[in-house]
Formats: structure tokens, C-alpha cells, sequence
């Protein structure tokens, strides 16, 4: 069984992530880009987990915003959002979490993988 898990920017940290771009976290230092790589550093305190969702397949990043975000409804294949999900609709700056451990950030325009950064 495939495990997702999703983070959303903590109620405390919005004015500095929330609903942010990868763009406006680098331009505003909130994020750092590694070194010769596509992949960015984000604070780990900044989000929380609010939902787990277990799966027998391995669904593309794209399925999964559609199947969490209650107002998209890009392919009539969906089953509907789980009703035991508390988090807002999934939007840019949540954080998905795939089995293999990779993070993807929602940015305005496609995915960023980013890593969590050590203390």
C-alpha cells in the first residue's frame, strides 16, 4: 500500500508561506534553492501534516491536486475528495509527500521538489 502525505502551510506561518509561489518564497528568502539542482529548502515548521491517503496505485502529482481540491474537477474519472479530509482545497505552497519520500511543492505553475531544512 502507497502512502501520500499532505502538508499545509500552519495557521501561524501564512503571512510568510501561505499561498505563495516557489518565485515569491526565493524573491522574499522564505526558500533556498540547492546548489546546481531544481530542488529548494523549505522550513518543515512552517507546515503541518493534515491528511494521509493510502492508495494501491501510484497516481501523478496532477491526479492527486484534482482529487484534493474540491473546486477542480478536471476529469469526470475522480472519485470524490475523501469526506475525512480536513485540509482547504489542495493550492499553491501545500506539500505532497510520495511514498518514496520525495516532497513536491504546489507552485502557481506545476510541481518543485523541495527538501525539508535541517535545523
Amino acid at each position: 500500500m502507497n502512502e501520500f502525505k499532505i502538508y499545509q502551510v500552519k495557521e501561524e506561518h501564512i503571512r510568510e508561506y501561505g499561498y505563495a509561489s516557489m518565485r515569491e518564497l526565493l524573491w522574499t528568502h522564505h526558500a533556498e534553492a540547492v546548489d546546481g539542482s531544481e530542488i529548494y529548502l523549505l522550513p518543515r515548521e512552517a507546515w503541518e501534516l493534515v491528511y494521509t491517503w493510502r492508495s494501491e496505485k501510484l497516481p501523478s502529482l496532477d491526479w492527486l491536486f484534482d482529487l484534493f481540491n474540491r473546486h477542480s474537477r478536471a476529469s469526470t474519472s475522480l472519485p470524490a475528495t475523501p469526506e475525512d479530509f480536513e485540509g482547504h482545497s489542495m493550492s499553491v505552497s501545500d506539500i505532497i509527500e510520495y511514498p518514496d519520500g520525495r516532497c513536491w511543492f504546489c507552485d502557481s505553475l506545476g510541481w518543485k521538489e523541495i527538501k525539508w531544512q535541517s535545523n
